[in-house]
């Protein structure tokens, strides 16, 4: 018997090509903090890639928005009465950048990389792939898909659709050719400069007006260009002289200037991700439980989070996830305060002898300084320390190294489950093993219920914090910008112009 689950979807008659909408014919030029390595957004962890692709060339079967999950490509699914197989219901208007119709098998292909490329993933499915059926897709596990769906919705983890032929990878396991069923293409790359996207006249819009991340995507503009301007103060002259029409990740100090400008409009407030300090795991210092005990209650997580935000644009709790995901939203947070004398106790216990703590991280956004901050607090309780700091792309390539550092920071974005978290992966950097933790994410995954998962999280999040993977020194609030005059940007799990346009005055 298979419990059959419509989504929030309604497909009309009426809907129309996107070249049949009223286009503005402008072009919109965002500004992000960050450069890109990749267009691979299977194989990245950047969430400036996932607003440049994702949503914009890029479709997913679900996407998930206040709590809900809403079709994209998908129209519904169904899960057996044990929860076992799961079978989604696929669109069968939807068109790839190549002109071609999207294929079943383009989706079961598409999903099965996803699979392989996510711990999450293949702990909730095992050796379990998709197969490809008349107008849908399936997949039978030995573990319950329950909250699989939600997977498949997760930002962080893009589970996106693309032509089965643009699977291929190249020498370093990457796809190169972007293919997707979304209003816009990609134009042209320049690692380091900018990435440019075209509208796709042959896009097929989907579902009512827009409401949040579901709905119909009109495409107004032409062209999205995002631009890489590492340097906040750039962006923010840039928005005020009308170079850039949106920029990302303002710096608190900022904000008076830009909130009191008639022609600057300022995006966001909630918490919408956390700065996490990833222990290495596999050696050295950071293999001990008590000296990342110690670690965690020498740190003073709110001069941490001040010398990256400043006096605004963060909050402090050391849950793993965000206020905003009240389901997950635990109390009795062990490290709230500094704690110099158990930092103490823990160092002793961890038999410290003295070496220097490496740390890693980079300049992106401020990271750096909070790196800095830590240093001063580990000084108090006698840990030296060393830090290596690095450009983005170069801290990506560093902190896979496990002989470089014993601890790196940096930001994690929001996700809809606590299992989805990167940091818990055995081959993620930071490489997570231990039989407890993969017994307690079993449990919560095979949960029948978000309410049974969340309960099992409220356990969950006490043990991890007793085990210190990582730090969560705080949550920050994103701050983007935009020129008065545009409309239509949607600030939710991420940045998104595809309904974006320029007002007439």
């Amino acid at each position: 018997m298979m419990k059959k689950i419509l989504l929030v979807l309604a497909i009309t008659a009426a809907l129309l090509s996107c070249s049949g909408e009223e286009k503005d014919g402008s072009t919109l030029n965002i500004a992000v903090s960050q450069d890109v390595a990749t267009l691979d957004v299977m194989k990245s962890t950047s969430r400036v890639l996932r607003d440049i692709l994702v949503g914009h060339v890029y479709e997913k079967l679900f996407v998930l928005s206040d709590g809900n999950l809403i079709g994209e490509l998908a129209t519904g699914y169904e899960l057996s009465g044990d929860g076992k197989t799961l079978r989604i219901d696929l669109r069968d208007d939807a068109v790839m950048h190549d002109g071609s119709a999207m294929t079943e098998r383009d989706v079961a292909s598409s999903l099965n990389r996803y699979i392989e490329c996510y711990d999450a993933a293949l702990s909730m499915v095992g050796d379990a792939r998709f197969s490809a059926g008349d107008g849908y897709v399936s997949i039978s596990a030995e573990n319950t898909l329950y909250l699989f769906p939600y997977l498949l919705a997760s930002s962080p983890q893009s589970a996106v659709i693309t032509k089965e032929s643009a699977l291929e990878e190249n020498e370093y396991g990457l796809i190169t050719e972007i293919i997707g069923t979304g209003p816009y293409v990609l134009e042209s790359f320049v690692p380091g400069s900018e990435v440019t996207l075209s509208r796709f006249d042959g896009y097929v819009p989907y579902g009512e007006e827009r409401k949040g991340l579901g709905g119909i995507k009109h495409a107004y503009a032409d062209k999205i260009v995002f631009n890489v301007v590492a340097e906040p103060a750039i962006r923010t002259l840039g928005l005020q002289k009308g170079d850039y029409d949106f920029i990302n990740d303002v710096m608190s100090y900022d904000i008076p200037a830009l909130s009191s400008d008639e022609d600057i409009a300022l995006i966001g407030g909630e918490e919408s991700g956390s700065i996490a300090l990833v222990f290495n795991k596999k050696s050295r210092l950071g293999s001990d439980v008590h000296f990342r005990r110690a670690v965690a209650y020498a740190s003073d997580y709110d001069s941490l989070m001040k010398a990256c935000y400043g006096d605004s644009g963060y909050s402090i709790h050391s849950d793993y996830m965000e206020k905003e995901q009240e389901l997950f939203s635990v109390e009795g947070d062990p490290y709230l305060e500094q704690d110099l004398a158990l930092a103490a106790e823990e160092l002793e216990k961890s038999g410290y002898d003295g070496q220097a703590f490496r740390i890693l991280t980079s300049n992106l956004s401020n990271l750096d300084r909070i790196a800095v901050a830590l240093v001063s607090d580990l000084n108090e309780v006698g840990i030296k320390t060393e830090i290596t700091v690095t450009d983005w792309v170069g801290f990506l390539s560093e902190r896979n190294n496990e002989e470089s550092y014993d601890l790196f920071i940096s930001a994690f974005s929001s996700v809809p489950l606590p299992d989805m978290k990167l940091y818990f992966g055995e081959n993620y950097p930071g490489w997570y093993e231990s039989e407890e933790k993969d017994e307690i994410l079993s449990r919560l995954r095979s949960a029948e219920s978000i309410d049974e998962a969340s309960a099992i999280w409220q356990e969950a999040q006490h043990y991890f914090w007793s085990e210190v993977p990582v730090i969560i020194s705080g949550h920050y609030s994103t701050i983007n910008a935009s020129r008065s005059d545009i409309t239509g940007i949607i600030a939710e799990d991420g940045n998104h112009f595809y309904n974006a346009r320029r007002i007439e005055e």
